[in-house]
């Protein structure tokens, strides 16, 4: 091999190494409680914009609801009074989207009729910025920040 195939094969590697590095950060990192939160969050403003949309008269799309799916039972660590009114919030959200899958299935937008997009904004607009206030408040604790582990710490 000459010289400059060493270097583009090391410069690969390098590059390989950085990509893999950044992916496994952001995969811990979601699975951090902060991680958690914030993903809740996202799927909070999602939601939010998508009512907005949809009192605009825009296209009716399933609510997002996966990250509160997958750790629900994971945010303990969350004042009490959120994560009831975020039960509260996606048992509503559930029903919506029964309804739109309903109304998609058949066909028919008379199902649309009964969904409360205000009432949905009501509800979503405090909890986001509680969420919002919650995650300023602890994103220094190291307590709720990913585990730093490099190769010499297990």
């Amino acid at each position: 091999m000459n010289d400059t195939n060493s270097i583009i094969i090391l410069g690969a590697l390098l590059f390989l190494m950085l990509i893999v590095s950044m992916v496994v950060q952001g995969w811990r990192t979601r699975r951090s409680p902060m991680g958690r939160v914030v993903g809740i969050a996202s799927d909070l403003r999602y939601n939010r914009k998508l009512c907005e949309r949809i009192n605009g008269g825009g296209p009716v799309a399933r609510f997002k609801t996966g990250n509160w799916d997958k750790n629900r039972e994971r945010i303990e660590f969350t004042p009490s009074e959120v994560r009831d009114e975020l039960a509260k919030l996606y048992e509503t959200i559930g029903e919506v989207n029964a309804t739109i899958d309903a109304s998609q299935t058949h066909g028919s937008k008379s199902y649309m009729g009964s969904i409360s997009i205000d009432k949905m904004l009501e509800m979503i607009m405090p909890l986001q910025e509680q969420i919002q206030n919650w995650v300023y408040e602890n994103m220094n604790n190291p307590e709720y920040l990913p585990k730093k582990r490099g190769l010499l710490h297990r």
